[in-house]
């Protein structure tokens, strides 16, 4: 009998600390949220990654994904220019490139795997098209930072 006396009262306090407005202990329940802190991309991009190296190129035309790949020439394509990742034990190197006013992320070095798109959106702060360019040894994610 002690035992339901006692699981009667914890159950009664949860449900009383429950009812109260500001949800104690439970977030913020029926509270005002305008204080709460608002998920911002620089708050994305700052969680203690290194970004990756940013590279702008101007065209004259309507810039792809396979325009991302070749700017820059061979000079972006060594290894000191782009940040390694490793990543399900596979070596990346990344770099994104900039062409007029589309964006886009250059992986090099291994097949891609499916949880690279993340590791893409936690160190770029944009949504990635998970289908990239795909070339022998690399390929192009596009990116939108809208």
């Amino acid at each position: 009998m002690m035992k339901k006396t006692l699981l009667f009262l914890g159950v009664a306090a949860i449900v009383a600390a429950c009812s109260q407005p500001q949800g104690v202990g439970l977030g913020a329940l029926g509270s005002d949220t305008s204080d709460l802190p608002q998920n911002t991309r620089t708050e994305f991009e700052m969680a203690g990654l290194t970004p990756l190296p940013i590279y702008r190129f101007d065209f004259a035309d309507a810039a792809t994904p396979a325009d991302a790949l070749n700017a820059g020439g061979n000079r972006l394509r060594q290894a000191e220019q782009n940040l390694e990742i490793v990543q399900e034990s596979r070596t990346y190197f990344m770099r994104q490139v900039e062409l007029n006013d589309s964006i886009y992320v250059v992986s090099e070095g291994d097949a891609p795997v499916a949880s690279l798109v993340s590791v893409i959106r936690a160190r770029t702060g944009c949504l990635v098209d998970p289908q990239p360019l795909r070339s022998d040894d690399a390929a192009v994610y596009t990116l939108d930072c809208s």
